[in-house]
């Protein structure tokens, strides 16, 4: 199987920012009704807000005596303690402070590295309450941080944050830093305790105003919390030792994976005690007001639009969903770093063409309702990164909105222009997501929450698949290769989009990287592309590359002998070797075939000693089914030898038990890959 990237690594943005579409439908409204929520039901002013409390550390730190075990890390995470205080403020408004405290031991160049930098979760330095820093050398001397250090850092992602270097490191030293910044109140978390160093002590704090009752969860570990009272604060307490450090392996969600605790405020006393905020069928409800409530005139501007593009003479439900995604996709820009009511106002829309991602899920609602056909929005998460719980309501895990179609069930995904119905990010399949389904009393319609899986497309409609013709020219010192890779359903995307959105020189790029992903060579004879288009991809018609290419990479003499690199025809394969245990069970991207046919013809005079080294197999089959497997084999007619090499994974989750299995197969591929067929004169 080919190679994949490893996710970043959670632990070095502890408080990093990202888009949740769960919270951007927070309207003006939703946040007054937010702010009421936590503030009391009695009209007496609350009682000015009491200094938040701040954090300390030892007037005179000295090194901490770790077990010998730890030598060979290249980190000790000593202490890992998280902070976030509620605080009242003016005008029924809730800010949160949160603080990072941190002391870490660093044993080589490697640690060194990764922590001669202190990434800050702020943008501006007004926003940071406090801030201390410093190294305690192996001899006893002690280098303070000048908060004057914080520098602004653009990162690739085009992020931007606040970091400041650390002074001094050297072996076997120990930093120590802490900071308190500001935030408006967010109502739902999510901390990540867990990363590739080892944590001896990690502590995470919730400090409210008493009236506020938060609820923690643990995923990946078995959590517990103590709630006390003191001072009219309520304080959640939780505390865990020894959390081991983890590396991300291959095929495995690693951000998912981690240790993490998540929370959000359940309960108000000062308006109800017994009635529980912020539930998922309460996100239904908002959702479907927000996408299903247009006026008059933005319903004017559809029936003008569905008139224009003729979609109601269409036939079937199928052939009109396609037709409005390929036209709005085509002709609206969508972003989701715009939040103005023109971009969610659908007569602006269709006049300047550009979107929110809340205006242009409205935008497909009204088409849909007015074309009749029935369906229900949707939020989904990434599931390499969360889940959606359906007895937990954190509403930050909902990322990516989708529309669902009960007649076919099937998915759009409104927001990605890189897919087309039916099909939607795969990491945003199998596992949980939220649909409002609607409901009717008397005339009043709204919504409830129903949480269910989203299951992906079968597995043998996505494909990775190779068909090549090689032979060698008259002069037996060039390999020809007649090749076409065709790749359908998932992983079709990223060719498509290659293809699609990229500058001529970035395609001309890619056409290269593909050609010589199977031949070792760039000079390509010729060459085209078919079906790059998004339009073909609601009917999985494959992308396809043909190519001719001359390959003198794939050949070497030997004396007399003919060295064919037959095996590099399938391209780089992944290994799976690894000292320690693996830890994570395996998670792939999308179930697939990978379906390779090679047609070698022999040279006149030569024949071929080995071609029994192209007999691969290794199947595995779980309750009398197979589930995963490689086999390579040949037939020969004369001077002609088919090679057939097929790869399937039928399931995305393969449980840490099957590891061995996993690896085989993975590595059968790696080993046909490896293939030197060896030609000699009869």
């Amino acid at each position: 199987m080919r190679n994949t990237t490893p996710p970043t690594n959670p632990q070095k943005y502890p408080f990093r920012k990202s888009f949740r579409l769960a919270i951007l439908l927070a309207t003006v409204t939703m946040l007054r009704s937010a702010a009421a929520y936590s503030q009391s039901a009695s009209a007496t002013p609350p009682a000015p807000a009491p200094a938040i409390v701040k954090e300390q550390w030892s007037p005179a730190p000295t090194l901490h005596t770790l077990d010998p075990k730890y030598a060979s890390e290249s980190a000790v995470i000593i202490l890992d303690k998280r902070r976030l205080e509620y605080v009242d403020e003016e005008k029924n408004n809730l800010a949160v402070y949160k603080t990072l405290h941190k002391i870490i031991r660093v044993n080589d160049d490697n640690g060194i590295e990764s922590y001669n930098r202190v990434y800050l979760g702020v943008t501006d330095n007004s926003d940071i309450v406090d801030i201390r820093a410093r190294t305690i050398l192996p001899n006893g001397k002690i280098i303070e941080v000048d908060k004057s250090n914080i520098k602004d850092l653009k990162e690739d992602d085009g992020n931007m944050y606040k970091i400041f270097a650390m002074e001094g490191l050297e072996k076997g030293c120990e930093l120590e830093y802490y900071y308190t910044f500001k935030r408006p109140a967010s109502y739902f978390g999510r901390e990540v305790l867990q990363g590739r160093n080892p944590v001896l002590d990690s502590r995470l704090e919730i400090f409210a105003p008493e009236r506020l009752i938060f609820e923690t969860r643990g995923y990946n570990y078995t959590a517990g919390h103590t709630d006390t009272i003191l001072n009219n604060k309520r304080i959640i307490s939780t505390e865990q030792e020894n959390i081991p450090g983890v590396e991300q392996e291959k095929y495995a969600a690693y951000d998912a994976n981690l240790r993490r605790l998540e929370y959000k405020l359940a309960y108000n006393t000062a308006n109800n005690k017994n009635e529980r905020l912020f539930t998922w069928n309460e996100l239904a409800k908002r959702m479907y007001s927000i996408y299903t409530s247009y006026t008059g005139k933005e319903l004017d501007k559809i029936d003008n639009l569905i008139s224009d593009r003729k979609w109601d003479r269409l036939g079937s439900e199928r052939e009109k969903i396609i037709a409005v995604e390929n036209y709005l996709k085509k002709n609206i820009a969508t972003r989701e770093d715009i939040n103005t009511e023109d971009a969610e106002n659908i007569e602006k829309i269709l006049k300047n063409r550009i979107a929110s991602y809340r205006g242009i899920v409205r935008l497909y609602g009204a088409v849909f309702d007015k074309l009749g056909i029935g369906h229900q929005f949707g939020l989904t998460c990434n599931r390499n990164e969360s889940l959606i719980d359906k007895s937990f309501e954190n509403w930050n895990n909902l990322d990516n909105p989708v529309i669902y179609f009960p007649a076919s069930k099937k998915l759009l995904a409104p927001t990605s222009l890189d897919s087309r119905y039916p099909w939607i990010n795969p990491l945003w399949g199998a596992s949980n997501a939220l649909f409002c389904k609607s409901t009717t009393i008397g005339n009043f319609t709204t919504a409830f929450a129903e949480i269910r899986t989203v299951p992906l497309e079968d597995y043998t409609q996505t494909f990775n698949n190779i068909e090549s013709g090689v032979q060698f020219n008259t002069g037996l010192d060039t390999v020809l290769v007649d090749m076409k890779q065709i790749y359908g359903g998932y992983s079709a995307a990223y060719y498509r989009a290659g293809f699609t959105f990229s500058s001529e020189d970035e395609r001309h790029r890619l056409l290269k990287d593909l050609v010589k992903f199977g031949t070792n060579s760039e000079s390509i004879v010729s060459s085209e592309v078919e079906n790059a288009d998004f339009e073909s991809y609601s009917d999985n018609k494959p992308f396809i590359l043909h190519a001719s290419v001359k390959a003198s990479e794939l050949m070497e003499r030997a004396g007399k002998k003919i060295l064919l690199k037959i095996g590099d025809i399938i391209g780089p394969q992944t290994e799976m070797y690894q000292e320690k245990a693996r830890q994570f069970p395996m998670s792939l991207a999308y179930p697939h075939l990978e379906d390779r046919k090679i047609r070698l013809t022999v040279p006149e005079g030569y024949t071929v000693k080995n071609l029994d080294d192209l007999n691969i197999k290794n199947v595995f089959t779980d309750n009398g089914e197979p589930t995963m497997g490689f086999t390579s084999s040949y037939t020969q007619q004369g001077n002609v030898v088919e090679i057939h090499v097929l790869e399937e994974y039928r399931k995305i989750f393969y449980p840490l038990s099957q590891y061995e299995d996993f690896r085989k197969i993975i590595n059968a591929s790696a080993d046909f890959n490896k293939v030197v067929l060896v030609l000699e004169k009869k």
